[in-house]
């Protein structure tokens, strides 16, 4: 009912209708002040009498409107607003009739909506001092001031409890926003890391093919023609896998990508050797050391000049891996490449690890190890 009329970062719009129906909520609390009024014109007072208290309690008036609309929050901001309500109250509690200490009701709510967290509960405590003090200065029996002392101190207190409900949504709402955020990044992320990890072999195999297809053709026309038609089932498996990535149901398999590396090792010139693959496994885990089977093949075709591959998958009680080594050079020799940054990501992902860099004697090593998940019963 309080908000500031500004848009908070995160929060919702807030609309003209939101606007009016706070304004309205706020005139119509004003009309507490209906019950000093009319007893102050039961009273037959003289005219400046009445012409000042109206105009006072039309400034305190004008002055506490001000809140639903206030852009300002803290000591400083209200302390002039505050002190003229805190002035006009005490004034006309003393001077005119104890029923106008209603007014410390209002001051009290409007420290609680505008001031800091230790500095609106000190208020409300001030106010509710004030509302006894100046009714027991004007005498007033003691079921009044109890009433009136206590309606300050509950109100005060419970509009400062609201206005730590509005901003706790307001976090809510900024928080969710991030949430949200974070989400589209996060696939955004995932996206793009599928798509570099799905291309990057097709394309290596297809270029690498062309390039055969490309020497053989005058030479060796039916070599030449099978190249080509493995480019063509390369790139339509490529096209399928890009689907898949882009619905977000692709999970490769560990045959599967074994059986894609033993092709393009071997399109490329370079000899393949494979080691178990055949024991079943969780199929989370079974994604990770598959995309860890393609990018490590990947990354040998395209950059080590090697002679020779070894790819193994071991399998025990308490982990699982797959390592790819080859006798090259290393193209990434501090294995930050993007990747093996993707790789690591689905590694830990999993709680696993991924280790890359040179082997002593030549060659590059890439070894991705995943806890076994532990199945209750």
């Amino acid at each position: 009912m309080f908000e500031p009329t500004g848009m908070m970062p995160g929060s919702v719009p807030v609309t003209a209708g939101d606007r009016w129906r706070k304004r309205i909520a706020i005139n119509a609390s004003l009309l507490w002040l209906l019950f000093p009024a009319l007893d102050l014109a039961g009273s037959h007072p003289g005219v400046p009498r009445a012409a000042g208290v109206g105009i006072a309690v039309l400034v305190f008036v004008v002055v506490y409107g001000r809140l639903p609309r206030a852009r300002w929050e803290g000591r400083r901001a209200a302390a002039p607003a505050l002190a003229v309500l805190t002035l006009i109250s005490t004034v006309l509690t003393l001077a005119d009739r104890p029923s106008w200490s209603a007014m410390f009701i209002f001051t009290a709510i409007f420290g609680a909506m505008r001031l800091g967290r230790r500095d609106g509960v000190g208020w409300i405590l001030v106010c509710t001092a004030l509302a006894a003090a100046t009714n027991l200065a004007d005498a007033s029996d003691a079921g009044t001031t109890i009433s009136l002392t206590a309606t300050t101190l509950a109100i005060g207190f419970m509009m400062f409890a609201f206005r730590r409900l509005i901003e706790a949504n307001r976090e809510l709402v900024t928080a969710r926003g991030e949430v949200t955020r974070l989400a589209v990044s996060e696939e955004r992320l995932r996206f793009a890391r599928d798509l570099h990890d799905l291309l990057g072999q097709s394309l290596t195999v297809i270029a690498v093919k062309a390039e055969l297809a490309e020497r053989l053709l005058d030479r060796d026309a039916p070599a030449a023609a099978q190249h080509v038609t493995d480019i063509k089932a390369v790139a339509r498996t490529a096209l399928g896998e890009v689907r898949d990535a882009v619905t977000g149901y692709r999970q490769p398999t560990l045959a599967g990508e074994l059986s894609g590396a033993r092709m393009a090792l071997q399109a490329a010139g370079i000899a393949a050797r494979l080691e178990g693959g055949d024991a079943p496994m969780d199929p989370e885990v079974e994604a990770v050391l598959a995309w860890a089977v393609r990018e490590g093949t990947t990354n040998v075709i395209r950059h080590s000049g090697a002679r020779t591959c070894r790819i193994a998958v071991e399998p025990s009680e308490l982990a699982v891996s797959a390592e790819v080594t080859d006798d090259g050079q290393a193209g990434e020799p501090d294995g930050t490449g993007a990747g093996l940054a993707g790789l690591r990501e689905r590694a830990e992902r999993l709680a696993g690890r991924l280790e890359a860099g040179p082997v002593p004697g030549g060659g590059f090593r890439l070894r991705v190890t995943v806890p076994v998940p532990v199945r209750t019963p």
